[in-house]
């Protein structure tokens, strides 16, 4: 990067007191790029602003980093200060010139460069606000040659102290990082961990950061940034998930190594060969649809990257389907195991039944959330509660908003009002005069608010879910000190509650509903939904989720005769 290389070169030559630097997607590498480069040529301390959360903790880690001292338990833990230099602001400056004048070598009596690099100053400024504005006049008021850098993810406007108290700092603004920078990254922490691997171990057994794996991780890492890149750009995201994946990947390679040393002589010395490029594209093959996932949850961290690795390991017999286990004896093994499974499923008229169930159930935990839609149906895919909310969403779609009240309403005497009789033209009767009315299936599912939904799912859960209808009767204790006493009305306080827009959330995200605002926020009336187009929001696939829920739904959609 062009403006931390301009940092670089003006903490060596001619330092500024104030240096603030602004990178809003990857503050932590432009740290550890700027520490990587001058932590051989000038004296540098790291500061963490969420670490140092109280001054005396802010002033201690200064002085201990300037002296490169480290607190350890034989000592009793003490600082590099034996006085009371964590009192106040004059007395941290007082033993800042004191440890300053010892660094100071030669007939010059001249000290070395001093920089501090603070991490996340806004923290400085929510915890401590009086100490940011004489921390950027920190050289002034210590009159040595030292420069204070702040990092941080917000801009100096927002963090700025009042009334001017602060100085104008040398800003720089750190541009997103570029395909080529984080693979530049990417590469460096793959040699940081060869040399980690290789000095904490005397074994010759290769590992995944291997040095002649380099090229191959390379071509790896080529892969999962062009996956990740339009999602995230910050550095940090993509290492953790190739961090995640990478073992894995490299694994088939790995076994396939030591089964040929274990199957060649004592006295053949076999050697640790990069994959050839037919097995590097077969790799390719097997493993990309998983980056994908590994992005969807590593990314939110939804898990963490080792209970990640362990789930989406790769059994033996789809790695031996893409040709990535050569060895004969685990093939005889896998097809000895599906044989096994298959007799096993013939043996019983029981289980084929059972079995499929339980099949269907994993398969629809292994999918992602864009295929399970898709693949399963919803019955088996979606939990009964967002069967409720679909159920509800197609009747709002489907009905007029003036026979919410006809259908639903109910009064005190918990007699719910029934829909009116329709009568039937006579056939003798006089056609209406004008234009003929569209019926509500050719013109699509039109859009509701939210707090419409709200109110369906209420009356729907009410009326035809027993087990919740059970519970909530038989709960004499008000919730959470309210008293219920209106029928109904301790449903409509439990379908507001936060697992209800998590559900409508997440049939958001598998588009089996469409919000019709731009608005990213569920609020009330402001945000207009409508059920998704295509099969999961036919009639027929709504009217199945409605038997199984035990709702009429025909009874229920005003224009049943248009339904067919």
């Amino acid at each position: 990067m062009n403006s931390l290389n301009e940092v670089v070169s003006l903490l060596e030559l001619f330092p500024p007191p104030f240096i603030f630097i602004n990178d809003p997607i990857s503050p932590k590498y432009t740290i550890q790029s700027l520490v990587s480069a001058l932590e051989d040529k000038i004296r540098l301390v790291h500061i963490d602003g969420i670490s140092c959360f109280t001054p005396r903790l802010l002033y201690d880690t200064i002085l201990n980093g300037l002296s490169q001292h480290r607190p350890s338990w034989d000592e009793g833990c003490r600082n590099w200060s034996q006085e009371t230099a964590n009192d106040s602001m004059d007395s941290f400056l007082r033993a800042l010139k004191a440890l300053y004048a010892s660094l100071c070598t030669g007939s010059s009596n001249k000290g070395p460069r001093v920089a501090l690099v603070i991490e996340k100053p806004e923290r400085l400024k929510e915890r401590m606000p009086d100490i940011l504005a004489p921390f950027t006049r920190l050289a002034e008021l210590s009159n040595l040659e030292l420069s204070v850098v702040m990092v941080s993810e917000a801009r100096w406007q927002d963090i700025r102290p009042p009334f001017g108290s602060a100085i104008d700092p040398y800003y720089v603004d750190i541009p997103v990082p570029t395909k080529e920078v984080i693979i530049e990254h990417l590469m460096k922490t793959f040699e940081r961990c060869s040399r980690d691997f290789n000095l904490g171990s005397t074994s010759t057994t290769p590992h995944p950061y291997d040095p002649v794996l380099l090229q191959t991780y390379k071509h790896f890492i080529y892969i999962l940034v062009d996956v990740c890149y339009l999602y995230t750009n910050d550095p940090h995201e993509i290492q953790y998930i190739a961090a995640a994946r990478w073992p894995g990947f490299i694994k088939p390679v790995l076994d396939a190594h030591s089964m040929n040393v274990e199957a060649a002589a004592e006295d053949d010395d076999i050697e640790f060969e990069r994959p050839s490029t037919e097995l590097l594209l077969r790799l390719t093959r097997h493993f990309k649809p998983s980056l994908s996932l590994a992005l969807e949850q590593l990314y939110p961290r939804l898990t963490n990257a080792a209970d990640w690795a362990r789930t989406n390991e790769s059994d033996a017999s789809s790695l031996a389907k893409d040709g990535l286990i050569l060895s004969d004896t685990v093939l005889d093994d896998v097809e000895e195991e599906e044989d096994t499974v298959n007799e096993m499923l013939l043996s019983s008229p029981s289980r084929p039944r059972t079995s499929k169930r339980i099949q269907e159930q994993k398969v629809a935990q292994d999918l992602s959330s864009s295929d399970i839609k898709d693949t399963l149906p919803l019955s088996v895919s979606l939990p009964r509660l967002s069967q409720f909310i679909l159920v509800a969403a197609y009747i709002a779609s489907m009905n007029p908003q003036k026979t919410d009240l006809r259908l639903f309403g109910r009064g005190t005497d918990e007699k719910k009002r029934r829909r009116r009789a329709t009568k039937r033209q006579m056939a003798n009767a006089k056609p209406k005069s004008g234009p003929a009315k569209i019926p509500q299936r050719f013109s699509g599912p039109s859009p509701f608010p939210l707090e419409r939904l709200i109110a369906i799912l209420g009356a729907l859960v009410e009326e035809n879910d027993p087990v919740a209808s059970e519970v909530i009767s038989s709960q004499n204790v008000p919730a959470d000190g309210l008293d219920f006493r209106i029928p109904g009305e301790r449903t409509d306080y439990e379908v507001t509650r936060v697992g209800v827009y998590a559900s409508i959330a997440q049939l958001t995200s598998l588009r089996l509903l469409v919000k019709t605002t731009s608005s990213d926020k569920l609020d009330g009336l402001s945000t207009m939904l409508k059920c998704g187009s295509g099969a999961p929001s036919s009639y027929e696939t709504i009217l199945s989720l409605a038997k199984g829920l035990g709702v009429p739904l025909p009874d229920l959609i005003w224009d049943t005769a248009a339904m067919g």
